[in-house]
């Protein structure tokens, strides 16, 4: 492989066009399309930094015949045990997971949705089969929602172990990785704040259910569900923004995918999914049993406070016995 097609291969891995290369490397996107083209080669400066950029050695750029991406050294001085992630692993996975941020940020939101029918159900009380008919459409709507998390996580499944033992990267990962958080934090801050702003309002609407129905003649219920409306476009913002964030976290074990937290998880994982299959349960028991929609809503806020206080008391008691 010549060194025009190689350039062209390593850049459509990173998913950049011409325009987003030749502006890393300080040239026109002429130039790109001239050292694709094979019309024209770069000069030794140019060679090092796509050394760089790309994760490969300079032989493997120059050389036609040499086939194997690795940095000599770095395939000298790899004497790790740890899982090695390369370039292409890691493209693959941020692309996946940022395919998949939206659907399930989506999955989310219709699940919190879910509880709007049986709330509207509640203002034709008169009618026979009003209560029936918001609890089906409430089921179908988590149903879509559970489908959209397992089509998902079926996609996902090639990468379940990123989460679950440490690893290393292959030169170069870091430093792109690096790069789009730092290109995506914006957008991340604006998610967070409009989600944040949305809550307090969504709070704000619940609080005036008690004397706006009167004010504007509409049923206290219905202003119920304008709140819980509001809640789960403040979700969906947290869960799509943290869903990217979390990518990058992962590939550069940071935060909660550090090696030691993952050793950690592995212990309280369990208990983890034991707590919120137990908080899941009292939801729908009390639910169903009082068919109290508009207020048994208040069960998660509650759980994701205590789910806090939880977390710390396992991490003091598993961090105590690893050390």
């Amino acid at each position: 492989m010549i060194l025009a097609d190689k350039i062209i291969e390593l850049r459509k891995q990173n998913n950049w066009s011409q325009e987003e290369l030749a502006e890393k490397l300080g040239v026109s996107r002429q130039a790109i399309s001239k050292w694709e083209g094979a019309q024209s080669t770069p000069d030794l400066e140019r060679i090092l930094a796509m050394s760089n950029l790309f994760g490969v050695s300079t032989d493997y750029l120059v050389k036609d015949e040499i086939e194997s991406k690795l940095i000599p050294e770095e395939a000298e001085e790899s004497g790790s045990s740890l899982r090695r992630l390369s370039m292409e692993e890691a493209n693959a996975f941020i692309n996946a997971k940022l395919k998949s941020a939206k659907p399930i940020a989506f999955g989310v939101w219709l699940c919190i949705m879910a509880a709007i029918p049986p709330i509207l159900s509640a203002i034709w009380r008169k009618q026979f089969f009003a209560e029936p008919l918001g609890l089906i459409v409430a089921a179908f709507i988590v149903a879509g929602a559970v489908a959209l998390f397992l089509l998902k996580g079926f996609k996902l499944k090639d990468f379940e172990w990123m989460d679950k033992e440490p690893f290393e990267t292959a030169y170069g990962i870091d430093g792109m990785v690096k790069e789009r958080l730092q290109s995506f934090m914006p957008k991340y801050v604006v998610h967070i704040v409009i989600g944040v702003v949305l809550c307090i309002v969504a709070m704000a609407t619940f609080v005036a259910s008690d004397f706006l129905p009167k004010l504007i003649q509409v049923e206290g219920n219905a202003v119920i569900a304008v709140g819980i409306a509001i809640v789960a476009i403040a979700v969906y913002l947290f869960v799509s923004a943290g869903i990217v964030r979390g990518t990058y976290s992962r590939l550069l074990q940071e935060d909660d995918y550090h090696p030691d937290k993952k050793i950690l998880g592995k212990k309280i994982g369990p208990i983890i999914g034991v707590y919120w299959l137990v908080a899941t349960a009292i939801y729908l028991a009390y639910s169903f049993i009082t068919l109290d929609w508009q207020r048994s809503w208040i069960i998660w806020p509650v759980a994701g406070i205590l789910f806090g206080v939880f977390y710390i008391i396992l991490e003091l008691i598993f961090g105590k016995k690893e050390k």
